[in-house]
C-alpha cells in the first residue's frame, strides 16, 4: 500500500514562519551583544540601515541584476534539459549512449568550468547565466530522465491502444506525470543554483547582490554586508515559496484534502 502524503496545514505556515525569524533575530541580538564587536552589528542597525538602502536604485539595480541571472539560468537549464531527459528516459539506446556521459561530468562541481568560461564569454551577464543553466541542466536531466522512466507502463499501453501520437502522449501522460519531479528538482536545486550566482558575481563581476555584499566586506562596511545577504535570501526564500505555489497549483492530486 503506497503511502499517502500527509497534507500540510499551511494556515500555520505564516505563523511558523514568523516564529523562525523571530528565533533568529533572537539569537542574532544575542550574539552581537555578546561578541560587542564592530563586523556583526545589531539586527536593529541592520535593519536600519537595509530600510535606507530599499529606497535607494542603486541595490534595486543590484537585486534585479541578481534575479534575472538566477531566473534566466535556471529556465535555460531546466528546457535544455526536458527534451533530452525524455529522450533518455523513453528510449533505453538512448540512455545507454547519454548515460555514460552524465555519469562522467554529472558528478563534477560545475564551479570549476568558471575560468574558462569566463575567458570564452567575458564577465557579463551570459557567463554567469551560461554557469548556471549548465549546473541546472546536468541535475535536471538526471531527474527527468528517471521521473519518465518511472511511469507507470500501463499508462504508456493505454496511449499506445489508443493509437495515440507522440504530441498527444507528452502532453497527456509524459508531461503531468513528471511535473512533480520537475518542481521538486528545483526545489532542491535551488539552494545550489543560489550559490553559484554568489560565487559568479564574486568572481569578475560589478553588479549583483553577491558583488555587492563582497565590496560592502572589502569596505568594512559591515551593516551594508548584513543588508546584502538579507536580500540574497529573501529573494531565494520568495522563489522557493513560488516554486512551492508552482507545485500546489499544478499538482493539485498530491495535495487533496489539503487546500
Amino acid at each position: 500500500m503506497k503511502n499517502k502524503k500527509t497534507p500540510v496545514d499551511h494556515k500555520k505556515t505564516p505563523g511558523l514562519m514568523v516564529l523562525s525569524i523571530l528565533v533568529l533575530l533572537l539569537i542574532w541580538q544575542a550574539a552581537a551583544a555578546g561578541l560587542d564587536r564592530y563586523f556583526l552589528p545589531t539586527p536593529a542597525a541592520t535593519m536600519q540601515t537595509l530600510a535606507g538602502l530599499l529606497r535607494e536604485e542603486k541595490i534595486w539595480s543590484h537585486l534585479g541584476a541578481s534575479f534575472r541571472r538566477i531566473t534566466l539560468g535556471t529556465l535555460t537549464g531546466l528546457l535544455a534539459a526536458l527534451p533530452l531527459g525524455i529522450l533518455m528516459g523513453r528510449s533505453g539506446a538512448a540512455d545507454a549512449v547519454l548515460g555514460s556521459f552524465f555519469r562522467l561530468v554529472y558528478p563534477v562541481p560545475k564551479v570549476v568550468f568558471m575560468p574558462v568560461i569566463v575567458v570564452m564569454l567575458g564577465i557579463g551577464d551570459i557567463s554567469k547565466i551560461f554557469l548556471i543553466s549548465v549546473a541546472v541542466f546536468f541535475q535536471m536531466t538526471i531527474i527527468i530522465r528517471d521521473s519518465t522512466a518511472s511511469l507507470d507502463p500501463d499508462l504508456s499501453d493505454v496511449m499506445r491502444s489508443m493509437k495515440a501520437g507522440p504530441v498527444f502522449t507528452l502532453r497527456h501522460l509524459i508531461l503531468p506525470g513528471i511535473t512533480p519531479g520537475i518542481l521538486t528538482a528545483l526545489k532542491t536545486s535551488l539552494g545550489t543554483s543560489v550559490a553559484l550566482l554568489m560565487i559568479t558575481e564574486l568572481f569578475a563581476s560589478t553588479s549583483g547582490l553577491g558583488y555587492y555584499i563582497m565590496n560592502s566586506m572589502d569596505a568594512r562596511k559591515y551593516p551594508e554586508m548584513y543588508s546584502g545577504i538579507i536580500l540574497l535570501m529573501a529573494m531565494s526564500a520568495l522563489m522557493y515559496a513560488f516554486l512551492e505555489l508552482a507545485e500546489r497549483v499544478l499538482c493539485r492530486w498530491r495535495y487533496k484534502g489539503s487546500l
